[in-house]
């Protein structure tokens, strides 16, 4: 099977750029001693001017850079037209950052430094990491870069519980982002702007920046979008909103919603929805298709999904997927992300891996994955072929507080005609690719109740076509078993509709269509649901709108 993609918990990490030792050992600001420095050799590259601000800047806005005294200016290896200046401990390996500039003008380009360079202290608040965040910008990029971005958004915060010894912790970071704005409006379909990134403390880890350059890029004028009154009324239909339970809904308390679960990009011009990665007109128009609903009859047998231990793990990835891990791999993985512990295994060569996460709490399983090389089956599977791999594959571990449920599935993803820009952006590559239907179907079993879904208890997994493998497995269930009540909703789909459509706030915005990793030469006006408060939710009994804890 092909690896077309992959649910994996990645830990935030900062990447040392660190080449090797050659060039100047200087000191950047004349506050270092000279009897501090490393070993001084005559080199020919020094730095412009405007760089040696910004170190004395960037010193000024962390005094503990001043102890790298081990100081080198070398030509990038990857562009001759950046400078690295590599700041180094005498006394620890551990301790070491990087300042990278444009040789001719001395702007930065990117600053990055280890955590170990700073003794942690209590947690900052987010007011003091935004404001921390700013001056940097300010300071290191300069007022005319800052103009080019919008607001900042920061990363979720980190509490104190979530780590025993917060003295050495080298996994919790805060990340502050400014995206790119344009006639005032955000940028989608890419992710420009200025990235800071901190400690738990406030400390100034990272700076970057990738801003526009839109030369030979066609810019709409937000004076032709739709009004927003036009959208709602286009797009906000109650065949766009399901109505179901949450049995850990508002205050963790049971309740009915009717959830519009489509993360839509609207043309602002036409008023269609398009794709949120090449901007084409989306099939069917983004709405649901009700021939891939089914209600179904499940037989579970509840079988627990626990891992407590590697063994435990290998026993539930070879009940899984049939798979011998210590047989076919020789690698293993273990460490914890986020409140999950991630088991992985691979052979010697990363090619071929399977990998479970599980609560790190309670060690029930919440995902599952496997990419191996299999035989493709004569005949790919049908949608109803690979229902049945679905259903038997879940029927073992589906909780057994229901035998009714719901299957939502997706079609495997079909190629549209290519537009004419991206024939162009081909560039004699190739012509375009037959679609073969084949690919993966997905499917969402949903347990019922009452007869209708109740959508934060689900699995989720994805059935190669061609092979017949589940090859990805999510579990979604509430963090507390519950009693759900029967209840009725007090308004129509209809009138639910326009609830959303009256309360609800749209966004105007830029959206950069992609294709092949190249940006198209135009950007096109869009709008999105405005999520700030998070996701939007009618409650059907109350009828009101409410935002839930969901995430995209």
């Amino acid at each position: 099977m092909k690896r077309n993609g992959k649910r994996t918990a990645i830990a935030l990490t900062i990447a040392m750029m660190l080449p090797a030792t050659s060039g100047t050992a200087l000191a950047a600001s004349p506050e270092i001693h000279p009897s501090h420095i490393a070993s001084v050799t005559k080199s020919e590259e020094k730095l412009p001017e405007r760089a040696t601000q910004i170190v004395a800047a960037l010193e000024k806005l962390e005094p503990a850079l001043k102890t790298l005294t081990k100081r080198t200016i070398v030509k990038s290896e990857m562009d001759e037209n950046l400078l690295n200046l590599n700041l180094e401990s005498p006394e620890s390996n551990d301790m070491s950052a990087i300042v990278v500039f444009d040789r001719k003008t001395g702007e930065l380009i990117m600053y990055s430094a280890s955590l170990h360079i700073w003794k942690q202290g209590e947690i900052a608040t987010d007011e003091i990491i935004l404001q921390r965040a700013e001056k940097a910008v300010l300071e290191l990029l300069g007022a005319d870069k800052r103009k080019q971005a919008g607001s900042p958004t920061l990363s979720k915060a980190v509490n104190k519980e979530d780590s025993e010894d917060l003295t050495d912790n080298s996994t919790i970071y805060r990340s502050v982002y400014y995206p790119v704005e344009l006639n005032g409006l955000e940028i989608l379909g890419n992710r420009m702007g200025i990235y800071v990134s901190t400690d738990y403390a406030g400390h100034i880890l990272g700076v970057s920046s990738e801003l526009l350059d839109l030369k030979e890029t066609k810019v709409p004028d937000p004076k032709t979008a739709l009004t927003p009154e036009a959208v709602k009324k286009q797009f906000f239909t109650p065949d766009r909103l399901e109505l179901g339970y949450m049995l850990e809904g508002k205050d963790a308390k049971p309740g009915m919603q009717y959830l519009w679960m489509n993360n839509a990009y609207i043309d602002a011009v036409t008023g269609k929805q398009i794709d949120f990665t090449h901007g084409t007109e989306l099939a069917g128009n983004g709405k649901r298709n009700p021939g891939n609903l089914k209600n179904i009859t499940l037989s579970p047998k509840g079988e627990p999904l626990i891992v407590k231990s590697r063994a435990d793990g290998e026993k539930v990835v070879a009940g899984l997927f049939d798979v011998d891990t210590k047989v076919m791999f020789t690698e293993y993985y273990t460490g914890e992300v986020d409140g999950e512990i991630i088991h992985s295994w691979s052979d010697e060569f990363g090619y071929e891996d399977v990998s479970i996460s599980v609560d790190a709490s309670t060690g029930a399983v919440t995902s599952a994955d496997i990419f191996m090389e299999t035989k493709s089956l004569p005949v790919p599977l049908s949608k109803e072929e690979a229902l049945k791999k679905a259903i038997s594959f879940i029927e073992p571990y589906a909780a057994k507080s229901s035998t009714e449920w719901q299957v939502e599935i997706f079609d495997p993803y079909k190629q549209p005609k290519l537009a004419d820009w991206m024939i162009e952006l081909n560039e004699g590559e190739g012509e375009e690719e037959e679609d073969t239907g084949t690919g993966t179907y997905t499917f969402i079993f949903y347990e019922l109740h009452d007869g209708l879904p109740v959508f934060d208890r689900y699995y989720w997994m994805k059935v190669d076509i061609e092979s017949g493998q589940v090859f990805s497995f999510i579990v979604n269930l509430p963090e507390k078993e519950g009693t759900l009540p029967i209840l009725k909703p007090s308004v129509t789909e209809q009138q639910a509709a326009e609830i959303v459509a009256k309360n609800l706030p749209v966004k105007l915005s830029y959206f950069w269509p992609t294709y092949k990793g190249k940006q198209a030469p135009f950007l096109t006006l869009v709008y999105t649901v405005d999520k700030s408060k998070s996701w939007p939710y009618v409650d059907a009994v109350k009828g009101t709108l409410e935002w839930g804890e969901y995430e995209e």
